[in-house]
């Protein structure tokens, strides 16, 4: 059989081709439908970086899919865990709810049922825009009221001593007497990290409710003291059991988790025994990822440095978020908005691989690139754009009207007819990105020449002069105009490096730049003749 190159497509033969459990020696059983399973917590910023279990899950499910499996995509709000912080935007005043569900707390802004109704109803609509597979969602607070879990609460209860006996394994200190993986929501207050579990006998968790400290908050206990039934009243089950029931319910075959999760102690580990040997179920193919930083720094919105999906898709296609999560999987992936121009080019590079417009050194990077390009796709595949970011980004600080835009693109050779309306979306974007996220730049186009001057030798200066006088006497397009920059150089025997760095300099202010010739002819002509008869003076 061929060698797998893709992550995807190897975690879809893991799934496919395994035949027994991981700890017990059993059987896979037949699966009717593959389910694959992402998550969020709802007491957390729901950001992109949420988003990476998602897109990851489902180009899962596309391997599958493509590999003739009936597949199915779930996405479940953990929306009966606590609430941990107040993050910014809330009133301070919703400190009181610190440490109750977050399906229990009303929404700060009025418009929702709840705290997590206002953050959940609009993630998951818009996470639908960055998968292909349609998505089923789940709330565990709805869950666990209807009774979905009350069957896997029984049979862990029941089994309890096992359960225990797994725990212990994977801990340095015993599980304490009295544990109980069903933890109440109290009867007083409503809160559900404070009820201290005392001991579990005959069926009943019998608790107290006190106060739990958060890394920045406390969770206040009421002091309640009181006893719960875990088939009838309220609660939920301990995250080291509750995993392993979601498993069972659902009957999920792979779910991705960040990579410290794979250590031999994790969680994971601890829920794939109590899977197996409590609840007969076999362990998911895990898909270990690193986490998303932002400039290096961990995303929190205490540091303001969030990216909400809608954020993204104010700047870029979902495609494009798709093919950065999708590059690898055990890699830190460090984002930042300075860099989105470099990130379009790497997609638009693999598109010119991906359609044949451009080689590559060996056949397995080709397979490797085709492959990244082609699952992160929303639909059939999207043909190669002409119009770099950077010089979208340059077309939309100096135009805003659409004809002005398109004249300018025909002069620098990246308009297409058939292509106006992808070309002319990524100037939008690229717009946005701008104003937005490229404040310091103020402008592509400097101003004032006396500190550029400076820097020019001779030869440069004599060399705008030529072109300056050749530019003025014909409208060339971006290739022409490329052409005889070539040309002046060589006969005024500049170095072509020096050449294009003054063209640089008297224009961008800096030794770089997009392609010379193209970029010229973009620019408004009076201005570019005005400019370098400026620097040549």
């Amino acid at each position: 059989m061929e060698d797998v190159l893709f992550w995807a497509d190897s975690k879809a033969r893991k799934i496919t081709e395994r035949e027994k459990f991981h700890y017990i020696d059993k059987d896979i059983p037949e699966f009717d439908k593959l389910t694959i399973k992402t998550s969020a917590s709802i007491s957390g910023v729901l950001h992109i970086g949420r988003l990476s279990d998602t897109i990851r899950a489902d180009s899962v499910c596309i391997a599958l899919q493509e590999a003739g499996y009936d597949v199915e995509l779930i996405w479940v709000a953990e929306d009966m865990d606590p609430l941990r912080k107040i993050p910014e935007g809330v009133p301070q005043k919703f400190e009181e709810y610190i440490g109750m569900p977050v399906t229990s707390i009303p929404d700060p802004w009025g418009c929702h049922s709840s705290y997590a109704e206002h953050h959940v109803s609009p993630y998951f609509e818009v996470i639908q825009e960055f998968v292909r597979t349609d998505i089923k969602g789940y709330s565990m607070r709805e869950e666990y009221t209807s009774g979905n879990f009350t069957h896997y609460i029984k049979e862990i209860l029941e089994n309890q001593n096992q359960a225990i006996e797994i725990l212990n394994r994977y801990r340095q200190k015993p599980i304490p007497q009295g544990y109980s993986p069903f933890v109440p929501i109290c009867e007083n207050c409503g809160k559900i990290i404070t009820t201290r579990v005392d001991k579990y006998e005959e069926g009943k968790v019998y608790y107290s409710c006190q106060d739990y400290k958060f890394e920045k908050y406390t969770a206040k206990g009421c002091g309640h003291i009181g006893i719960a039934d875990p088939l009838k009243d309220m609660g939920k089950l301990m995250w080291k059991s509750e995993w392993a029931a979601q498993w069972a319910r659902w009957r999920v075959v792979s779910e991705g988790a960040g990579k410290e999760y794979i250590v031999p102690m994790s969680a994971w580990w601890v829920n794939s025994e109590i899977a197996e040997k409590i609840l007969g179920f076999p362990m998911p193919v895990p898909i270990f990822y690193e986490h998303l930083m932002i400039n290096g720094e961990k995303m929190s919105a205490s540091l303001g440095n969030v990216v909400y999906p809608k954020d993204w898709l104010e700047v870029a296609p979902a495609q494009l978020l798709r093919f950065f999560y999708n590059k690898k999987l055990m890699k830190t992936r460090s984002f930042s908005w300075q860099e989105l121009p470099r990130l379009y080019d790497d997609y638009d590079n693999h598109a010119r691989v991906y359609f044949d417009l451009e080689k590559v050194g060996s056949e397995k990077e080709l397979k490797h690139m085709r492959r990244l390009y082609e699952i992160s796709q929303l639909d059939t595949a999207e043909k190669p754009n002409p119009l770099p970011f950077s010089h979208a980004a340059m077309v939309a600080s100096v135009y805003k009207e659409k004809d002005d835009i398109i004249s300018s693109l025909e002069k620098s050779g990246h308009y297409r007819e058939e292509m106006e309306e992808y070309i002319l979306r990524r100037v939008e974007y690229a717009r946005v990105w701008f104003e937005k996220y490229a404040p310091e730049i103020k402008s592509f186009l400097i101003d004032d020449l006396n500190e550029v001057r400076e820097k020019l030798s001779e030869e440069q200066i004599r060399f705008l002069g030529k072109l300056g006088k050749v530019v003025s006497s014909s409208d060339m397009s971006g290739e022409e105009l490329q052409q005889k920059i070539y040309e002046i150089a060589q006969e005024l025997e500049v170095p072509l490096k020096a050449a294009f760095q003054s063209i640089y300099l008297v224009t961008l202010g800096k030794a770089y730049g997009p392609k010379a010739g193209m970029f010229l002819a973009s620019l408004p002509r009076k201005w570019v003749i005005k400019r370098l008869e400026e620097a040549a003076s």
